[in-house]
């Protein structure tokens, strides 16, 4: 019933944006006839339906058809680049899968870089509610107040707008405030909704319960870019500098991964396996009882990486995946691909043709031994845990949150994680650039399933035990709330 509500609700958003790209049709970019869009549109949703594998997850065939058809009616003559991504981008948010994802092409990229009008704050979502983190101009003090309107139209309904061109894993929407938080509210609402000379805003005051309008004149990309950089001097817009971190304090250790990107490692000059193994010989030798991970920045990286962590947190032998399904051992598109060489198809081919067979069902299957699970370590850490999750965990730092709440007592704090509980689409990508208006497209090829039977709502991520945000004065003050309330919790159950 829910699947079918969110069917009815997506259909009526789309139908509802009909003349969405109007507002864009005066921009000086270049414009394509109708049989130009009608290739690409066709060629986008034949690749789709040829290699991701995951396509179906969250949706039948019938529904996605009729998403399809309703985008495509929408197909005209002399439509430009940014146009006709309105147009294909809510075909790929309904993949609901984040890994398949769409890009501007370079002339409407440009376009936005060089002439476009963009609303002067960036913003962040707390509590469900947006708030605004710069003043616009020197005489506007509107810093911390929360945002309710743009040009007459309720701040909900522009996040449900925009969120209908680009995906998230499942139905997670955590993910999607997350990704709009700071400047992307303003950069998204230009791509997607439009970009006049002023906006009309209307703002809260979260002290006093004052409201007031205000009317902010357009700025350029450039001074976009310096709100954001003034941000990050001021500590507001944190971008952690290191890969992982470690601390031991008292009777509590404090392990931070924010990513599992072997390159990541070795550009901060050390080894993922060796930083692992040396920090829990630290918290081995320490004889700490309770441990944090901080999961909060972690978006993924080299496959194998999770499970080599989640090795030295358990004791029970476990399987990770049910299974693990490629779309095909060989496509029909490589030519508009960065798989166009044929040295480079030929290597996937032999890569998929080496790990997978296919089995009595039709599918294609991972063999067994392949990516082997890691070992159990005998200094495993059988203490307190508590991990904390935002909406940017996401692909392997939501495994390893699906498999630390699958086979352990961890204790979740902070949001629910913006990868799926149940696995994902991702592997090797495909990125497809659509021949006449150069749009990009990532399409995952691999099906991730995990082997996990908790009760959470399929296409919903890691949910927490606790959810906790800071109110916007603390995160302006720098206050680390989700933190703060793990050790407070330790302190309590120690």
């Amino acid at each position: 019933m829910k699947k079918l509500l969110f069917f009815i609700l997506f259909i009526t958003a789309c139908s509802k944006t009909k003349n969405t790209t109007e507002g864009f049709s005066n921009l000086d970019l270049p414009k394509y006839s109708k049989t130009a869009l009608e290739k690409d549109f066709l060629l986008l949703i034949n690749s789709l339906k040829e290699a991701h594998t995951g396509l179906y997850w969250y949706n039948t065939p019938i529904k996605f058809d009729s998403i399809v058809q309703l985008q495509q009616s929408k197909l005209k003559d002399s439509l430009n680049s940014l146009e006709f991504y309105n147009i294909i981008a809510p075909i790929i948010a309904y993949t609901k899968e984040d890994h398949c994802d769409i890009s501007l092409p370079p002339d409407a990229s440009t376009y936005l870089t060089e002439k476009g009008k963009f609303i002067p704050i960036n913003v962040i979502v707390l509590n469900k509610k947006t708030f605004i983190l710069n003043n616009p101009h020197a005489k506007t003090n509107i810093k911390g107040w929360q945002l309710l309107e743009i040009n007459g139209l309720k701040t909900e309904a522009i996040y449900r707008k925009i969120f209908q061109t680009f995906a998230s894993d499942g139905f997670i929407e955590i993910s999607k405030y997350r990704f709009m938080d700071m400047y992307r509210l303003s950069l998204e609402y230009a791509k997607t909704i439009s970009q006049p000379d002023y906006f009309n805003i209307k703002v809260k005051n979260p002290d006093t319960g004052q409201e007031k309008q205000l009317v902010l004149k357009a700025c350029n990309y450039k001074k976009l870019a310096e709100i954001r950089k003034k941000l990050k001097q001021e500590s507001i817009l944190k971008i952690p500098q290191e890969p992982a971190s470690i601390s031991i304090n008292n009777n509590t250790a404090l392990l931070t991964v924010n990513s599992f990107s072997s390159d990541n490692f070795e550009e901060a000059g050390i080894s993922f396996e060796t930083f692992i193994k040396d920090a829990f010989l630290k918290i081995e030798k320490s004889g700490v009882k309770n441990l944090i991970i901080d999961m909060r920045e972690n978006g993924g990286g080299t496959e194998g990486n999770e499970d080599f962590l989640f090795s030295f947190l358990t004791n029970k032998p476990y399987n990770k995946y049910k299974y693990v399904q490629a779309s095909a051992f060989s496509y029909s598109f490589y030519q508009y691909t960065d798989y166009n060489l044929e040295d480079d198809y030929k290597e996937l081919e032999a890569d998929l043709k080496e790990e997978h067979y296919k089995a009595e069902d039709g599918r294609i299957l991972r063999k067994p031994g392949i990516q082997a699970i890691e070992p159990l370590k005998k200094n495993a850490f059988h203490g307190n845990i508590f991990i904390l999750t935002s909406g940017w965990t996401y692909s392997g730092g939501a495994e390893f949150s699906s498999l630390m709440r699958e086979h352990t007592n961890a204790i979740f704090i902070g949001e629910e994680t913006g990868g799926c509980f149940y696995g994902n689409t991702s592997g090797y990508i495909f990125e497809l650039t659509l021949p006449n208006t150069k749009t990009l497209i990532d399409i995952p090829i691999l099906k991730f399933v995990l082997d996990v039977n908790k009760n959470i709502p399929q296409g919903r991520g890691v949910l927490p035990d606790y959810e906790v945000e800071p109110t916007i004065k603390e995160f302006l003050e720098g206050k680390d709330i989700p933190m703060e309330f793990t050790k407070k919790l330790i302190l309590k159950t120690s």
